[in-house]
Formats: C-alpha cells, structure tokens, sequence
C-alpha cells in the first residue's frame, strides 16, 4: 500500500476574520493486486474416428471421410435436420474416419472449429457450419474429402449454427 501526502500553504481571510490558517489535505491511494491473468484457451478434441453422438446407426451405408484441413471437423449425418442427427463422427485435420450403420437417404453437415466441447457437441471458437447440398443414398458407400477438389463432384453451402 502507499500514500500519497500533497500539502499545500495557502491565506485566506476567514469568514470572522481570524488571520490565516495554513490548510493540508491528505489523498491516500490503495494498491490493488493486479487481475488474475485470463484463463488458457483451451483446445479440446475428441479422438479421431470417434462417434460423438449416435441416435440410430442400424443401417447398412458407410460414409468414408478425408479430412485434408488443419481444422477438426464434427460430420453429422441425419434423414432430416442437423439437430436430429442419426450420428456425427469427429475427424481430426489432416485424418480419415469411416462412419458405418448409416441407414436411408441421408444429408451430410459439417462443424468446424476450434476448442470441441463434448458437452455442447460443438466447437466454442472460429465455428462454421456447412452442408453438402446433395443428399446421399445408404444403398451406397461414400467417401468424402473436406477440402476443394479439382474435379470434385460435391458442393457445400454455408448454413446456420447448429
């Protein structure tokens, strides 16, 4: 802690005309303990080819997916919305995983990002989401890549956070 003593001389008359006084102020200043320094950004994963969420792999299609990106991507495939996957499978960056048991015609979605939450089933920072704009038939196997492809045949749109 330290403090801070300014003084000061000054004259003035008072109000009943007593003779000057000599006037001090005294300013004391607290020291603080700085801020605690932010917590770590963490960088979570989960392991690469691991189905973080299964509602219903029973069928008989095989989704083979090349993540040639740096980023780790969450892979949802659903009969309907994102929010009512039959599964999604995390890849790794640069990695291969194959989800098997897909069943019926199917859209693929895709999350990307950094820092995966298990909890959330999702990334908390630099989050994109995707899906390809065609769907897939489980009567076949497929294998995807998750990075532009000279001759690829698949296109993406963005979409919203799911």
């Amino acid at each position: 802690m330290s403090a801070v003593v300014l003084a000061g001389c000054g004259s003035a008359e008072e109000p009943t005309g007593s003779p000057t006084t000599s006037q001090r102020a005294a300013f004391t200043t607290t020291s603080h303990s700085p801020a605690p320094p932010p917590a770590p950004l963490l960088s979570r994963r989960a392991g690469n080819g691991e189905v973080v969420q299964n509602n219903g792999l029973v069928g008989s299609g095989a989704l083979r997916i090349t993540n040639g990106n740096s980023a780790d991507f969450a892979v949802v495939v659903t009969n309907q919305s994102p929010s009512a996957p039959q599964a999604t499978i995390y890849v790794q960056g640069n990695s291969e995983a194959t989800l098997n048991g897909i069943d019926g015609t199917y859209f693929v979605y895709l999350k990307s990002g950094v820092d995966w939450d298990p909890a959330t089933l999702g990334f908390t920072r630099n989050r994109n989401f995707q899906k390809f704009d065609d769907p897939f038939d489980a009567d076949s196997d497929w294998h995807i890549t998750l990075q532009p492809t000279i001759g690829g045949n698949a296109s993406t749109s963005d979409v919203p956070a799911f």
